[in-house]
């Protein structure tokens, strides 16, 4: 199922989606309001934690070997 929808924010909401994008807490402003969604739905209860992780299951794994990880961690420690 698919839904689209296109939301207008001002004010304080306005300032803190921006404020998630420039922190690089999410990629997009439509990631962020995706996962704020998420976590409320699984804070109201609407979603079980169990049923989003059987769903995060299902897409398929980077496959990052322990080595590449460690350099890639190590790169961007570098960056800061």
């Amino acid at each position: 199922m698919t839904t689209t929808l296109t939301l207008k924010f001002k004010g304080v909401e306005a300032k803190a989606l921006d404020d998630m994008i420039k922190a690089g807490l999410f990629n997009s402003k439509s990631e962020a309001i995706r996962a704020a969604l998420v976590k409320y739905s699984t804070d109201m209860g609407l979603i079980s934690r169990e049923k989003l992780w059987e769903e995060i299951g299902r897409y398929p794994r980077r496959g990052v070997s322990e080595r590449q990880l460690s350099k890639d961690l190590e790169e961007i420690g570098n960056e800061v």
